[in-house]
């Protein structure tokens, strides 16, 4: 028998101070996620400026992506060693600097380069904005405060999506990118001199390193949440990825207008994050699989709702529709953080994250190109929509498998 113990009790010098904590953490969040989620927002800028065809300029996105891929791993190892303070400042810095450094570049590979290397930067901010949310605040209170954390995912993209394209426009990409990576060094500064990693008590003669289950089957149950995390994306990216071609294609809605909605879906998710982590912790009594089950079930529906609108749609009821969707498709991601360090022992929270990010990555770089390149083959982005309604189930069933914490295997 394996004797199971709750995670161990954060204290607080004082009453408020976690809440400080929270919001520099989001900070960090938001300002990595400036770059991180606008660098697609000037996908048109940087075709015309560099001659790129849509399949080269689409690189610019996997850069990012595969530059947080490889420095996943080891982010999580700095999380957990090192504290979340030196991994907040130390990846927005890095994101930062590099960003900066796009201004000196010229040629397609030199710009892709410098956003590889901004892109390991953005590694450091989820793992550690999850730790500083588990050693800060106790289980009654971290639904709610993780997903106040992920609000800066969509945030950060709502900001990039409002302000970038117009900075492009009187500057060039490339400066937009450098004003994004000034935020991130800044940012980096303020986290470095006021963010203070949270002091822990433990229980006299518990070891540091008890995990919250046996590893084996800790070890499974992060794998399968992985995978399911890397099916439940695709809602999100492909919105973000498509949302502007496939209204203008099947609703004849200007780009202006979609873009206006894409910034609406980005705070509606950012809404949604805040809203399904306080249903966790208050609705569902701390629990987060029934939030991640039945947010991503909203989000099934919605996905065949918007691939079956008929054509000439009113926008009164697309707006609304798209809203909702957002709501869910990008509000679930706290509820799958917080289940996935509840898992683990309270030394290994930011290698937990880290590894189920890992295994979720490779899904965001291969699965929403493939919704495209499905439409292209088909014609139909009905057809399409319901492919993804179908991905999000088997996210779902794959999420059900997973026990929540502390019941065993």
């Amino acid at each position: 028998m394996v004797n199971v113990l709750p995670p161990a009790t954060p204290v607080r010098a004082a009453a408020s101070r976690h809440w400080q904590m929270l919001g520099l953490a989001v900070l960090a969040q938001m300002a990595v996620s400036v770059i991180t989620q606008g660098a697609p927002t000037l996908a048109p800028f940087i075709q015309a400026d560099l001659g790129l065809t849509r399949g080269a300029v689409g690189l610019f996105n996997s850069a990012l992506i595969a530059g947080s891929l490889t420095m996943m791993l080891v982010a999580g190892w700095v999380v957990d060693t090192k504290g979340e303070r030196v991994a907040l400042a130390g990846g927005n810095f890095i994101v930062g600097v590099f960003c900066i450094a796009i201004v000196q570049t010229h040629g397609f590979y030199s710009a892709l380069l410098m956003l590889f290397a901004a892109g390991m930067g953005g590694a450091f901010p989820t793992p550690a904005g999850s730790k500083t949310v588990m050693n800060w605040f106790p289980p009654a209170l971290r639904g709610t405060a993780m997903g106040i954390r992920q609000t800066g995912i969509p945030m950060g993209g709502a900001l990039a999506a409002a302000g970038l394209p117009l900075i492009a426009v009187a500057a060039g990409w490339r400066v937009a990118l450098a004003v994004g990576g000034v935020g991130c060094v800044l940012s980096a500064a303020v986290c470095w001199l006021a963010y203070r990693d949270a002091p822990i008590a433990r229980p006299v003669g518990r070891p540091a390193a008890t995990a919250a289950l046996p590893t084996a089957q800790a070890t499974r149950h992060i794998v399968t949440l992985g995978l399911a995390g890397g099916l439940l994306t695709l809602g999100q990216f492909t919105l973000v990825t498509y949302l502007a071609i496939y209204l203008l294609e099947t609703q004849q809605i200007p780009v202006a207008i979609s873009s206006s909605l894409l910034v609406g879906a980005q705070i509606a998710g950012a809404a949604g994050r805040v809203l399904w982590g306080v249903g966790s912790d208050r609705l569902f009594k701390h629990r987060r699989k029934p939030a991640l089950l039945l947010a991503n079930g909203l989000s099934a529906v919605g996905a065949l709702a918007i691939g079956w609108l008929p054509a000439g749609t009113s926008l009164w009821v697309i707006a609304p529709l798209i809203i909702v969707y957002a709501f869910n498709a990008l509000g679930w991601h706290g509820s799958w953080v917080a289940m996935l360090v509840e898992i683990a022992g309270e030394a290994r929270q930011g290698r937990t994250v880290s590894l189920g990010m890992t295994i979720m990555y490779p899904s965001i770089i291969v699965l929403p190109p493939l919704f495209g390149w499905f439409v292209d083959r088909t014609h139909s982005w009905t057809g399409a929509w319901t492919l993804l309604s179908l991905v999000l189930l088997a996210g779902i069933a794959l999420v059900w498998r997973v026990p929540e914490w502390p019941r065993s295997g």
